[in-house]
């Protein structure tokens, strides 16, 4: 992901910055240890006018935590992100739309007061 953000600037956001977690078979991985590169992936975002995804579909796979997780959601705000927006990862009809209320009190909390929407892949910033 850091290489993408390094030499790729033609995409809006970044989506499923920790999908691991999904995946992993030995559990869930200290974020201690990869927040050095997490950090430099959010600093490289923000300084290019781009923004993240937080995915509600954590709920539907049973996660302890968002995707990307709380920690990660924090440390974007902390390094001035605000550029964010909301999937529901619809696979299916039922999915659409699932877990919206809950994500945007959970934004809300953290101090995030938009999320956005992209037209023409510029952000239109729309009240939590």
């Amino acid at each position: 992901m850091l290489n993408l953000v390094r030499h790729y600037q033609n995409y809006s956001v970044p989506g499923h910055l920790d999908l691991i977690v999904r995946y992993d078979k030995m559990g869930g991985y200290p974020f201690s240890e990869v927040r050095p590169y997490v950090t430099d992936i959010l600093k490289r975002v923000i300084a290019d006018g781009k923004g993240i995804e937080v995915n509600t579909s954590s709920h539907r796979y049973g996660l302890k935590d968002t995707t990307p997780s709380g920690e990660i959601l924090e440390l974007y705000y902390w390094l001035g992100g605000r550029v964010i927006t909301l999937g529901s990862d619809s696979h299916k009809p039922e999915h659409l739309g699932s877990y919206m209320g809950e994500t945007k009190e959970l934004l809300k909390t953290i101090g995030f007061r938009e999320f956005c929407t992209f037209e023409r892949m510029e952000p239109v910033f729309h009240k939590l």
